[in-house]
């Protein structure tokens, strides 16, 4: 009975051993494997005008890990590019690049796709007045319109077969931009036919040009601004006159302002100029989303002119 007994405890001892020995053994392995590198992304595409920065947040997949294992991948994995930003621009210009990550001896790639998908933005008049039976091909209406864009423009395409000008009315004129990527931007401005009456000169005070405000969120400026005039009666007629005599030129001020950090910036070059200005200050209130940092998440623009 005794030595049964024995027999029993002598097999549940061996048995506490063996299975302390698989504890051991899988508590070893477990502690000197490192954590796996899983990225967010095997692709990443981003809008022509953005700044981008490759970093491990908004690459590497930390999902379910400690931050010890957090903290060891950081320490041991390495992140480089091959983006290189177009001249005196703070983005890259459209085109293919690649982020490469190195971890544990292996080299993986994330592949960087640049497009430009935003079409042109158009600035013009809400109304203008030709006198009737006037010349209309004589009339330079493309030097009534602003457009721009990051990217090179093709020429602006103006339809103005709807016009009648042997009768007063009004009449829609169809306006076309398109940058070398075909993003095309189509609006229409109103033309009123009028009878031939001699204007009376406004004064100063009354020929302020009023711009409607752009707004824009997620780095997207790409709405249309109409420009509405109170001396809109004078805006075409002095091209019309018998002499063909042009009024005086006025002054354009590009701008953009951030509603964060409240930073203006203003051009008389061109949107695309005011733009730079504005991205090469950092925003206080600038934030990191998968990747790319927002200099100015909430701001808006326009074109001022006096």
């Amino acid at each position: 009975m005794i030595y049964k007994y024995f027999k029993e405890c002598k097999k549940l001892i061996v048995l506490i051993t063996l299975l302390g020995m698989l504890i051991g053994m899988l508590f070893f392995i477990t502690k000197d494997t490192p954590p796996t590198l899983v990225l967010k992304k095997k692709k990443i595409n981003i809008e022509y005008g953005q700044t981008y920065y490759a970093n491990f947040k908004g690459l590497v997949d930390t999902t379910g890990m400690s931050k010890k294992e957090i903290c060891y991948l950081k320490k041991n994995v390495s992140i480089t590019d091959n983006l290189q930003n177009e001249d005196q621009k703070s983005y890259p210009a459209v085109g293919k690049y690649k982020i490469f990550i190195k971890y544990n001896n292996k080299l993986s790639t994330i592949q960087i796709i640049c497009k430009d998908t935003l079409s042109p933005v158009l600035a013009f008049p809400k109304n203008v007045d030709v006198i009737k039976e006037s010349d209309l091909e004589s009339i330079d209406f493309k030097s009534l319109i602003i457009a721009t864009d990051l990217s090179p423009l093709k020429e602006i395409q103006i339809d103005t077969s709807q016009i009648d000008i042997h009768r007063i009315g009004e009449y829609q004129v169809k306006v076309f931009v398109e940058d070398i990527y075909k993003n095309r931007r189509e609006k229409e401005f109103k033309v009123n036919v009028t009878e031939n009456k001699q204007e009376t000169t406004n004064s100063q005070n009354n020929q302020e040009n009023n711009v409607n405000k752009i707004e824009s969120e997620n780095n997207k400026p790409n709405e249309d601004i109409t420009i509405s005039q109170s001396n809109e009666k004078n805006n075409v007629k002095d091209h019309l006159d018998n002499d063909h005599q042009q009024t005086k030129p006025l002054q354009t001020v590009y701008w953009y302002e951030c509603y964060l950090c409240g930073l203006y910036v203003d051009s008389n070059v061109s949107l695309e100029d005011a733009k730079k200005k504005f991205d090469q200050t950092k925003c206080t209130d600038a934030i990191e989303f998968s990747g790319i940092e927002w200099r100015h998440s909430r701001f808006h623009y326009g074109i001022n002119h006096s």
